[in-house]
């Protein structure tokens, strides 16, 4: 995600210039010599467009000059449909610039944007923002229900007012790009020191209602964010009141926390946010697991027991609700996970099961201290996309980096193919034994009387002794972490050395890995080692265009051009959920100019001339032209990858005219300023 990107900083640089000459001809006018009139032979007229757009796959945007009129035309954008409806269309205005894009796409995909655009209209601007990313950023047409989003950030705001140690904070730098984020205290080295995280920490890890997978929902009547920071079951701590006296969040301290601590050790020792939060997880779940597994933190709270999968999802909620970033953390291959916290810079965070402890900014714990075998480590964001973290916890003496280079019969790269990385480990199963036994009792439940005979209870009470004998854990293959190719057709791991590894490729009509994609394919590394792996399947789409570079034949027009790029992907979990996340990678694209009867040949397919062929991830740049009609195209050749494209163009071009005049363009609600300097 690109946050607040200079969106306005063509505008404010031609308004400058603009402003000095104006003011510059009002001053000249006031003093011109009294012998005659002083005309400018040569003025020029310029026109700048600035803006951001999206390209989906195999398709192009392009922007047409026509310097006899000097206007520009566009090619209509994507979603016009959904920005038809004014609704939606005032959702957007009103909310931040650089969420805009991201919001609509999200509107595209849910059948009730109307409600959520409503909920946008109908919140005060403070929370517009926070209520604007939820939706937004969500797992794609899987949004949260309405007044849980609203309930989630109005909570927020009500528990900044009992925090000492942290503040939100609210900037509106005008134009439309207003953002929020928290301002926190920590104690260093003995020294109080003041910091703000950046934005996008704030939005993804305070403020994002999910954690890992689960269905944000209302439990006992209330989200998780109030029902943790407001309640507690008799004979269990209240989070809100271990917070209420903490003056900081951490004391940038590493160290191990005993079992059973108490929370005079925790004060006397470490009197932070961090630790309070901490001593009361491991009060709150002070049991191993037993049951159904909840993944819901208020079920996790209310019924005291849990191993580390409850302990990570029920301490991302609470660190969350305490106003600090956190981050689930798992290593699924070797059966453990954790959280990370956010402190200029991530932070390992853990507590035992049966309150046995924990760990405070230790990544060494596992590898070098428990002695684990580790494969790969990813985090998990709330719209179930993942991004691996593995160099943090493995040193790099004890890790291989594993490259995969997926090519088409052509040569040319294929993005969007997934790579699952498979390890022999152990998997948690005790879920599967409390499911079926439910599952037996229910349809006991609803037998009559008459069926219960001696020879049906004889069943099932066969059917329980089996159920009795499943195991707590099975030995199986395990998706350790995966990710997904490029532009270039490349995806890299960085894995531990001490296990052995299969590799799927998968590419096309994705689903679960065990099930079979339009192409695939497996590779084996039993010993690692630093290596590539290439991969060739039998598909051809990704073509680059014929064409012919041509000399312009005239000078007349000054062509300036700037971009930047980035991609993003946008795919389902492969585990056990099927919420589709945004995996944001490299950008790339096409760039070109050519005049009308060629861009004509481009819509075709067939070859043409062009003034200019670009494929590059930004540029910088400019060209001299004819004064007659071209076109600039910015052509998306990836399969499965959007191009976001952020430029300034300035056409510039001779005129008769012995003045400056402004004419304003039509804009839509994605456009900076469009100028038009010295048109008559």
């Amino acid at each position: 995600m690109k946050l607040f990107p200079h969106t306005y900083s063509m505008y404010r640089v031609i308004s400058v210039i603009l402003s000095m000459i104006l003011l510059t001809a009002s001053f000249l006018a006031l003093f011109q010599p009294i012998h005659g009139n002083t005309i400018e032979e040569n003025p020029e007229r310029i026109l700048a467009l600035s803006k951001t757009i999206d390209i989906p796959p195999q398709e192009d945007y392009y922007i047409k000059f026509d310097p006899k009129n000097f206007r520009v035309e566009e090619k209509t954008a994507n979603f016009s449909d959904m920005l038809s409806r004014e609704i939606i269309k005032k959702a957007l205005i009103k909310s931040p610039s650089w969420l805009r894009k991201d919001l609509l796409r999200q509107f595209s995909h849910i059948d009730n944007a109307g409600d959520y655009a409503n909920l946008i209209l109908n919140m005060s601007k403070r929370y517009t923002d926070e209520i604007a990313f939820s939706i937004a950023f969500s797992p794609l047409g899987d949004v949260p229900p309405v007044n849980l989003l609203k309930d989630n950030v109005i909570q927020l705001y009500e528990i900044d007012k009992c925090l000492k140690y942290v503040d939100i904070v609210d900037y509106d730098e005008g134009n439309g790009n207003f953002y929020s984020t928290l301002r926190y205290r920590v104690i260093e080295g003995g020294k109080e020191k003041e910091f703000e995280y950046p934005p996008y920490i704030y939005y993804w890890y305070v403020v994002h209602p999910e954690i890992a997978s689960e269905d944000p929902s209302y439990i006992y009547g209330t989200f998780w964010r109030s029902y943790l920071f407001n309640h507690n079951d008799i004979g269990y701590p209240l989070l809100k009141e271990k917070l209420s006296n903490i003056s900081y969040m951490w004391d940038c301290e590493s160290y191990l926390q005993p079992s059973k601590r108490t929370w005079k050790w925790s004060m006397e020792n470490h009197p932070t946010a961090i630790e309070a939060v901490s001593y009361w997880i491991g009060k709150t779940i002070p049991t191993g697991a037993y049951g159904d597994r909840p993944n819901q933190p208020n079920i996790i709270a209310h019924e005291h027991n849990g191993w580390c999968g409850e302990l990570q999802r029920i301490a991302v909620a609470a660190l969350r609700t305490a106003l600090i970033p956190s981050v689930a953390i798992c290593d699924i291959g070797e059966d453990h996970v954790w959280r990370e916290f956010f402190e200029r810079g991530y932070h390992q965070n853990d507590n035992w099961w049966n309150d046995g402890g924990g760990a405070v900014d230790m990544p060494d714990i596992y590898v070098y201290g428990w002695g684990k075998d580790i494969s790969g480590i990813f985090a998990w964001k709330g719209d179930n996309s993942i991004y691996e973290v593995t160099p943090r916890y493995i040193h790099p003496k004890d890790r291989v980096r594993v490259h995969f280079v997926v090519r088409d019969l052509n040569n040319q790269p294929i993005d969007g193919a997934r790579v699952c990385v498979l390890v022999k480990g152990i998997r948690d199963i005790t879920w599967l034994r409390y499911r079926i036994v439910n599952i037996l009792e229910r349809v006991w439940g609803i037998l009559p009387d008459f069926l219960r005979n001696r020879i049906i209870q004889m069943l099932f009470d066969e059917l329980y002794s089996l159920c009795e004998r499943i195991p707590e854990s099975v030995e199986m293959p395990i998706q350790a972490i995966w990710n997904y190719t490029n532009l270039d057709g490349v995806c890299t791991f960085d894995l531990g050395v001490n296990r052995s590894y299969i590799f799927l490729i998968q590419y096309g009509n994705l689903r679960k890995p065990w099930l079979p994609a339009r192409h695939n394919d497996i590779r084996f590394m039993s010993k690692p080692e630093n290596r590539t792996f290439f991969i060739r399947f039998l598909t051809r789409e990704n073509t680059r265009e014929e064409h012919n570079l041509i000399s312009s034949d005239g000078d007349n027009l000054t062509l300036r051009i700037d971009f930047s790029t980035f991609s993003y992907q946008i795919h389902a979990n492969p585990l056990w959920v099927n919420d589709r996340g945004l995996y944001e990678k490299e950008g790339k694209i096409d760039f070109f100019i050519v005049d009308e009867s060629n861009f004509e040949k481009h819509i075709k397919g067939e070859p043409f001339d062009c003034y200019a062929y670009e494929e590059v991830e930004k540029i910088n740049t400019s060209f001299s032209l004819s004064s007659k009609s071209i076109y600039l195209v910015f052509r998306n050749r990836a399969r499965e990858s959007t191009v976001r494209v952020s430029f300034n163009i300035t056409f510039i071009s001779s005129s008769d005219g012995d003045f400056v005049r402004i004419f304003p363009f039509d804009r839509d609600i994605f456009d900076r300023p469009f100028f038009d300097i010295g048109d008559k």
